[in-house]
């Protein structure tokens, strides 16, 4: 019996693509059934407004904060406004932070993930680093080091 390994290779790439849609099906479900009023909530906790309209100094306080904290900055683009960044401890916390401008301020958003699962709605973390970032900014705004 011949084998036809082209049709044994599609045929094992069909089933992987089905097993990746299950598997994303499966780990979207709560964030798809997560209901609007906890988004909401979610997002004012994971964002702070800052009375700036700088973004390039805005993200150089946020790297600044961020490797003050411990992390390691991976990727950071001040024109779209964005800093990604792994601290390596015990648990893996990744965090990404973006800015978005408006007329009079930026507003800070953070994001984390703790060994690759969203953080969630820990109000303490998102202070902590929100506090830092206050002083940060502070002292850049005064020229205090």
């Amino acid at each position: 019996m011949k084998l036809d390994f082209t049709r044994l290779f599609s045929i094992l790439i069909l089933k992987s693509k089905l097993l990746l849609g299950v598997l994303f099906l499966t780990f979207s479900i709560p964030i798809i059934s997560a209901k609007p009023e906890q988004i909401l909530a979610l997002r004012a906790i994971q964002s702070r407004s800052f009375n700036t309209n700088n973004q390039k100094k805005m993200i150089q306080a946020i790297s600044s904060t961020l490797q003050d904290m411990g992390y390691i900055i991976i990727r950071t683009n001040d024109k779209i406004g964005f800093v990604t960044a792994t601290h390596f401890s015990d648990d893996i916390i990744e965090m990404t932070v973006t800015t978005q401008p408006t007329k009079k301020a930026i507003i800070v958003r953070v994001s984390a993930r703790v060994n690759n699962l969203p953080l969630g709605k820990n109000e303490v973390f998102y202070q902590t680093f929100f506090n830092q970032l206050s002083q940060a900014t502070f002292l850049n705004a005064n020229a205090i080091y």
